[in-house]
């Protein structure tokens, strides 16, 4: 999962590989970065532990690209690569702006109500278009709960802890 791997690793998944695109090595990905220059000539992306350098890329829908990269000359070598995941070491993503976060980094959190009660972890982050949703994995079973100011209290990074407030319904 690409919001664990910097838990792990130090690393951040910005996008993964989902197939070989014609015969000169290009890849077909899904890009999970939003930092306008992640794929441009030059930059060094790292998979399954090995730096590859950026040849060029260029955007095939909002979220996909084809990408080339130097060490991959040809479809036999981009075959091996379909599924694996393409991630910065985390000291190089940009800092969010205050009271923003990553991704990576509430995947797997906590979460209390403001009264203390452990609802359960942060499982993923469903993408809704006017404010995300966090669906947390608990006791009770699954809870989604939408990241607004109104139920959002406090979020510890440091710590790996969010207080919410339950809105009538949520439960």
């Amino acid at each position: 999962m690409p919001d664990s791997l910097s838990q792990s690793t130090g690393f951040v998944a910005v996008g993964q590989v989902l197939g070989a695109h014609g015969r000169d090595g290009g890849l077909n990905i899904k890009v999970l970065s939003d930092v306008p220059n992640r794929f441009d000539s030059g930059q060094v992306l790292v998979i399954d532990g090995r730096s590859f350098n950026v040849a060029r890329s260029r955007a095939t829908g909002p979220d996909t690209r084809i990408l080339w990269l130097e060490e991959v000359s040809g479809r036999e070598q981009a075959r091996p690569l379909q599924g694996l995941w393409l991630s910065v070491p985390e000291k190089d993503v940009p800092q969010p702006d205050e009271g923003e976060y990553f991704h990576y980094q509430l995947v797997g959190m906590a979460v209390y109500t403001e009264e203390g009660e452990l609802l359960g972890n942060i499982s993923q982050i469903l993408e809704t278009g006017s404010n995300d949703v966090y669906v947390i994995e608990g006791p009770a079973g699954e809870l989604l709960v939408p990241a607004t100011g109104q139920v959002i209290l406090d979020v510890d990074v440091e710590g790996g802890r969010m207080t919410v407030r339950l809105l009538e319904g949520l439960r």
